[in-house]
Order: C-alpha cells, then sequence, then structure tokens
C-alpha cells in the first residue's frame, strides 16, 4: 500500500488494482482524490467506433494492493472526458438502463448457442417474446421447449375458436425451422 501514498504523482502511469476478493483491473490512473480517497482507473476497452474507455472507480480503502506497471505517462493513452450536459444527463442513464434491461431480458446464459439463436430469430420477427426458465414463450400464446426443434412448438392455450394461436404457432416453427436449416448449412460450411 506504499503506492497509494504517492498515488498523486502516479496520475497518467499504468497501473494494476487488485481488490479485496482478488481481482485485478489493469488500467491508467485517471484521477486521485484524497477525500473521500478515491482513485479513478481508466480501462481501456474495444468497441465499434475504434477504442475508447471505461472508468473503474475505487475507496482506496478497498484496494488490496496496487502495483506500477509502467514509470512512464503515455499522452495518448489518457482519453478526454467531455463535459456532460446535465440537461441530457436522465435521458443517458434512462437509455443505459433500457439497454442493459433489453440485454438482461434477452440473454439466456443456461441454454445453448443454437437455442439463443432460435431466440434471437424469433424476437426480431415478433413482439412480446421472452425466456421462461429455458423455454421460449412468444406472444403468452406459443412455447418452445428444449432442444428447440418444430415438434417441441405447442401453443399454451389450446382454443378451438382462437386462429391467431395457430398462426402464431405455425410463423414461430417458419422460424425456427429457418434457423435450424441456417445453422445445418453453417456447420457444413456452406
Amino acid at each position: 500500500m506504499d503506492a497509494l501514498k504517492n498515488v498523486k504523482i502516479l496520475v497518467g502511469i499504468t497501473v494494476k488494482v487488485t481488490n479485496p476478493l482478488g481481482e485485478d483491473f489493469i488500467g491508467t490512473v485517471y484521477s486521485y482524490t484524497t477525500q473521500p480517497g478515491v482513485l479513478v482507473l481508466q480501462v481501456p476497452t474495444l468497441s465499434i467506433s475504434g477504442n475508447s474507455y471505461n472508468y473503474r472507480v475505487f475507496r482506496t480503502n478497498q484496494i488490496k494492493e496496487l502495483t506500477v506497471l509502467s514509470r512512464t505517462v503515455d499522452e495518448s493513452s489518457v482519453a478526454q472526458i467531455h463535459p456532460v450536459d446535465p440537461n441530457k444527463l436522465a435521458k443517458i442513464v434512462q437509455r443505459n438502463h433500457d439497454s442493459y434491461n433489453l440485454i438482461k431480458k434477452t440473454q439466456n446464459s443456461e441454454v445453448s448457442k443454437e437455442a439463443q439463436t432460435i431466440f434471437n430469430a424469433v424476437y426480431k420477427t415478433m413482439p412480446n417474446v421472452r425466456w421462461e426458465g429455458n423455454s421460449i414463450v412468444i406472444l403468452d400464446e406459443v412455447k418452445v421447449d428444449p432442444p428447440y426443434l418444430v415438434a417441441n412448438v405447442k401453443r399454451i392455450h389450446e382454443s378451438p375458436d382462437n386462429d391467431d394461436d395457430e398462426g402464431a404457432a405455425s410463423l414461430v416453427k417458419k422460424i425456427i425451422d429457418g434457423v435450424w436449416l441456417k445453422l445445418e448449412g453453417e456447420r457444413k460450411g456452406g
């Protein structure tokens, strides 16, 4: 922790920060504030638009270890943060929150890659698609259970006078059939 005593001179230098859980974060010291004891680490990330940065904020009393990895300051690695219009801040936070919720709602880490591909295809085509455990539920009318084959498409409510249910099930079957044909073609190299 001796490095924390001299952290003011570390601004712009590459360091490794280890938290109490043993997780390591490598980046450039972006800023340090003695009161309340906060270290901001600039961590490089890749995005569609090229290099960008995330910022990790650490309370200094929660840093288990700080290791200097490079003693020279690379001016090109220090990102310039532009001011944020406070009037737009609520919209930015809401957009990021909505984006996170969409990912959380549409991604299922418990299923196979093929199952997620089928879900994504149905989700792009039809409204109101969600995961229910490992099953895909569409419009609260159609359910697809593992292994996500056309034969696994079932109407949730069997209703003889509701042709919309059959239309939705038929469309889901077509989508799933198309996805499996595409996946099979990719496996064969075509």
